[in-house]
């Protein structure tokens, strides 16, 4: 999923165990948990620079420069 924010949201502990709690408990069922791990990490990594790049596309797109002068300063 690749959703863009226009504030970014507080996000606590409890959000990141009830999301990872699911997925954790997928990983230890499996015959390979550490081969599921690895994977699991790598579509996290995947999914997290897929939605940094739309961002900074929508960013360039919105204020009219290219997407090469973005750099991750000027998100903060």
């Amino acid at each position: 999923m690749n959703r863009v924010n226009r504030e970014p949201e507080q996000v606590t502990e409890s959000d990141l165990e009830r999301v990872i709690e699911p997925l954790a408990s997928y990983i230890c069922a499996t015959d390979q948990p550490r081969a599921a791990l690895m994977a699991a990490l790598a579509v996290l990594f995947r999914e997290v620079d897929q939605t940094y790049r739309a961002a900074n596309a929508q960013i360039a797109t919105f204020s009219g420069i290219s997407r090469h002068e973005i750099h991750v300063a000027d998100l903060h």
